[in-house]
């Protein structure tokens, strides 16, 4: 959910057409994700695309996924880089009967595969599936509207006081196992009832999760003591926050949108002419003089870059898996084409006023998704004034600010770590779900639909803390024919060959479904029978 990873995955898989969901019942029987590169199915009821780290692209009409944690078997044929076929070297074919020969593959030389039907395939194999969903089981929201359906990682809920409220989504930068990252988020509404903390964990999305961990960091606290985090991964104690005494954007005055995490936003429209264009926030607070402080900030990004990553894909159309198996393999020359259009784009940039009236930059904010707000803690000079000047520079259109304030910083603090003892799903314990939350060899594999509660046990010695969530894992989006069908590797070509002309020839597109998306990403969320 930070920016390195995430623009470099996200761009990276945008630019090589690749993969990116609303409330829906799922079956889990998905269409071809394409034509396979001119490689042919035989309008087989199941088939499996392996696509290899050398390039390579096996195309099995029949296949055991359990023969071991490490091969696939399976009867089909092999492609190679140039979709010619070839006959599989030795090593590959397994003699199992003289009339049946099968291929076997190391799972360690597979990159990526593709399917026509989810539920012939299962753990690792699973992990590295890419799927086609077909039009029958999309919402009429994101029928109405396919580049802002509900997705983008695993989503957390915890109890607020009053329900289990949405506060957080894990690792939303980690697009592909080559990207797999942990993501901390703070669960800043979350209120303890008992030792027994519960989590909810789900997919809502047309997405493939695979989880390694969920685990809590656990600060006891004391009064309006709260603890927030840093982007290098070290947490305050900050206490004494003071809200903006002045807070103006270009459209005048927005303090009132930001003295409380409420889900009143200031956010602005995008350019109608240049997707890139910057916009300036500027913020007074007055501050303790000699107390060291820090910036809060509670921020989440629009659907801007969602619709760009859908419509990267949609350009991509039936090559997705193609250009997804190459980065899986490591392909730098691929990886690094892509990184200028996010660059245009950025983060939010923390600026402070100098006694000499200089903007110097002092931070920036650079989690990545646009589900949960996550509140972000920049430390200040030291040293500066009763009366502080701080500008916030961003993307126009990118990003909604929910909060912000100073607080007086004091000790750095260390969490408890704690691991879920209990996992339910459907009101039954789930021993093997427990298990793969800690198992480095065989993760949580979830579904759309699926869901899970987790139960913690906080520690003793207090009777409130802050809580974070820490998650580790990545995801793979399933594609749309919705978005297959606008395929156009032109304009991918344009989108990430010459970022700052896209970004202005696609503006005006993007105004048309700008003011609609918001609505229909969050009416859209999928759910199971």
């Amino acid at each position: 959910m930070k920016r390195s990873s995430f623009y470099a995955a996200y761009a990276i898989l945008s630019l090589l057409f690749m993969l990116s969901c609303a409330q829906t019942s799922v079956v889990r029987k998905v269409q071809a994700p394409g034509d396979f590169n001119k490689i042919e199915a035989a309008n087989a009821p199941t088939f499996l695309k392996v696509h290899m780290r050398n390039g390579n692209v096996f195309l099995l009409t029949s296949y055991i996924t359990a023969v071991n944690k490490d091969t696939l078997l399976g009867q089909g044929e092999l492609f190679n880089a140039d979709r010619k076929k070839i006959s599989p070297k030795n090593g590959y074919k397994e003699l199992i009967s003289k009339d049946q020969p099968m291929i076997k593959i190391p799972y360690g030389d597979i990159a990526l595969v593709e399917t026509n039907n989810i539920e012939g395939v299962s753990g690792k194999l699973l992990a590295m599936g890419f799927v086609g969903v077909p039009t029958a089981i999309l919402s009429v929201f994101c029928l109405a509207n396919p580049k802002a359906c509900f997705g983008s990682c695993p989503t957390f809920y915890a109890w607020n006081g009053n329900a289990m409220k949405l506060m957080a989504e894990g690792f939303s930068s980690s697009i592909l196992r080559s990207y797999e990252k942990s993501d901390v988020d703070m669960l800043y509404w979350s209120k303890i009832r008992s030792k027994d903390f519960e989590l909810k964990l789900t997919n809502e999305a047309l997405e493939t999760h695979v989880i390694r961990y969920a685990d809590l960091l656990v600060f006891p606290k004391r009064g309006e003591e709260r603890i927030f985090a840093t982007d290098s991964g070290k947490f305050y104690k900050t206490a004494k926050i003071q809200p903006p005494v002045i807070c103006t954007g270009p459209e005048g005055d927005c303090r009132n949108l930001i003295l409380e995490m409420d889900g009143k936003e200031r956010y602005s429209g995008a350019d109608s002419k240049n997707l890139a264009r910057r916009e300036y926030v500027n913020l007074e607070f007055n501050t303790t003089p000699g107390n060291h402080s820090g910036l809060v900030i509670g921020a989440r990004q629009t659907l801007l870059t969602t619709y760009l990553f859908y419509q990267s894909l949609a350009y991509a159309g039936k090559e997705n898996g193609y250009y997804a198996s190459r980065i899986e393999s490591g392909d730098k020359k691929m990886q690094n084409k892509v990184q200028r259009i996010w660059d245009l784009l950025g983060g939010i940039e923390v600026f402070i006023q100098a006694t000499s009236g200089k903007w110097i930059k002092i931070g920036q904010i650079e989690e990545m998704g646009p589900i949960a707000s996550d509140l972000h803690l920049i430390t200040l000079p030291e040293n500066i004034p009763d009366h502080v000047k701080i500008r916030l520079k961003m993307t126009k259109g990118l990003w909604r600010i929910d909060y912000a304030g100073v607080a007086g910083v004091s000790e750095c603090v260390q969490p408890y770590r704690i691991k879920p003892s209990l996992v339910t799903t459907n009101d039954s314990i789930n021993a093997k779900v427990l298990t793969q939350l800690s198992d480095t060899i065989e993760p949580l594999i979830t579904l759309p639909g699926d869901s899970h509660i987790l139960h913690y046990q906080l520690p003793g010695g207090s009777d409130d803390y802050e809580i974070f969530l820490k998650s580790k894992g990545y995801y793979l989006e399933w594609m749309r024919e919705e978005w297959m069908a606008e395929q156009n590797i032109k304009k991918a070509y344009l989108m990430f060959g010459f970022p700052k002309l896209y970004l202005r020839l696609i503006a005006k597109k993007f105004k048309i479904v700008e003011p609609t998306m918001e609505e229909s990403f969050w009416r859209s969320r999928y759910v199971k029978n």
